[in-house]
């Protein structure tokens, strides 16, 4: 007999078409951080209570057993918090916050096969207590990761840190922003990219009681950042946190996409263009391909999409949280949490 879920799911495709993806579980765990190395290798983190776990795919149809990477006590899992991950051609790097507010960083050596012992990204202990960091690879094995700080005068900024050994240093943490009302948006997700020596970090700002998406964006590797930019035409006046911090993607010539929500609205814009309307939702991400723009996220339960041969919005799978990863050959790989497992499929 069908679930009440199951029925709904199968009236619905009749009217909008079938499903997206075909559905591969992945492991058991929450909150799927997903990155795409220079070769085409995806790779994958979870948590599952405090255990962090890693695998990773060249096809977006198998994956290797889950390799189980470490126990960090108190490791922030849920609500969009959670491990992340960046790979370049040399190593893969891990970033993950426990609850008293330190950023820990694990590094894959990809030549010895080898994961090296947890070092702290933070240079000032206890600070990242809202448990929000983002992490992307760039050039000559380095990394950058950004995320919510309180050092100074406990209200949350930006803060950020390079490494340039493929994680296994940590250069001084650097503030890349501040709000002049005195905090930004202080529980949504910021996103980072990096293409050659750009960098763009995405976040969610509080100024004058508008919760609007801001960029950042550095030219020289992330060494030095231009002033905070609105993303968008519209503005969100709003006396709480909505804990939605959208998606980032930046294609290798430098462009970026961005998809974030505004109320219960989702909007794709990209910098000094018009917004645009795409759905009702929230927790959407985006990838651009040379087709076009493939978009997922979350509506009551389930994961939905949108792509260059399926612009309507179509069900991907029960679920939330999803994330987007480009494979070579234009293939786009999404990735979600569904009732404690994670589940992965190739959107068309």
């Amino acid at each position: 007999m069908y679930s009440l879920l199951t029925l709904l799911l199968l009236i619905v495709n009749t009217l909008i078409g079938p499903p997206s993806i075909v559905n591969r579980q992945v492991g058991k765990g929450r909150h799927p951080s997903v990155a795409t190395d220079p070769a085409g290798q995806v790779h994958v983190v979870y948590g599952q209570g405090e255990v962090i776990f890693y695998t990773s795919t060249r096809d977006g149809d198998q994956f290797d057993e889950p390799l189980r990477i470490d126990s960090l006590p108190g490791l922030h899992l849920g609500a969009s918090r959670g491990p992340q991950i960046a790979a370049t051609d040399r190593s893969v790097v891990i970033t993950a916050i426990d609850k008293t507010g330190n950023i820990w960083a694990y590094t894959l050596v990809r030549a010895t096969g080898k994961w090296q012992k947890r070092i702290r990204v933070n240079d000032v202990p206890d600070i990242a207590k809202e448990g929000f960091v983002a992490l992307a690879a760039g050039p000559d094995n380095s990394y950058t990761a950004a995320w919510l700080d309180l050092r100074g005068d406990k209200r949350n900024k930006i803060v950020g840190a390079r490494s340039i050994d493929g994680g296994l240093t940590w250069l001084p943490n650097q503030v890349l922003y501040q709000s002049p009302d005195g905090t930004v948006c202080e529980c949504c997700q910021l996103s980072v990219a990096i293409q050659h020596q750009h960098v763009a970090v995405m976040f969610r700002n509080f100024l004058n009681g508008a919760r609007d998406m801001y960029l950042l964006q550095s030219n020289d590797g992330g060494l030095t950042f231009g002033k905070a930019e609105k993303v968008g035409e519209g503005t969100w006046m709003l006396k709480a946190c909505p804990m939605d911090g959208g998606g980032l993607f930046m294609s290798a010539d430098g462009k970026l996409s961005t998809v974030w929500r505004r109320n219960d609205k989702l909007f794709l814009a990209r910098p000094r263009q018009p917004e645009m309307e795409i759905a009702i939702g929230k927790n959407a991400k985006i990838v651009t391909t040379s087709k076009g723009d493939y978009i997922v996220f979350q509506q009551d339960g389930q994961i939905w999409s949108t792509s260059p041969s399926q612009p309507k919005p179509t069900i991907v799978s029960a679920g939330g949280y999803p994330k987007l990863a480009l494979m070579p050959k234009d293939k786009v790989l999404c990735l979600w949490e569904e009732e404690g497992t994670v589940h992965a499929g190739i959107i068309h």
